[in-house]
């Protein structure tokens, strides 16, 4: 995953978890002024942007092979720290 497919997918995580940020701080912070009503729309846009992004790349026979064909991983971690319950969650 050091090649060309894993810059594409480390910036897809990035963009994911940037997302995510954004969407905890609204929900934490939505009734201070801090964080403003447009975050929902930009997160909205970013995510839909993402998705048509990765549906595009799963189209492309070549390039979206391991996407399709899946990632070997481990969960591994101390006992009760949730691993089955994120395996069950994916």
């Amino acid at each position: 995953m050091e090649g060309e497919l894993g810059q594409l997918y480390q910036r897809w995580s990035e963009t994911l978890t940037q997302a995510l940020a954004h969407l905890e701080a609204y929900i934490d912070f939505s009734e201070d002024d801090n964080v403003e009503e447009e975050v929902l729309c930009r997160v909205d846009g970013t995510v839909r942007a993402l998705e048509r992004e990765v549906g595009a790349h799963l189209r492309d026979g070549r390039r979206g092979e391991l996407l399709r064909g899946g990632v070997r991983a481990v969960i591994a971690g101390p006992p009760n720290v949730g691993k089955s319950s994120l395996l069950n969650l994916l």
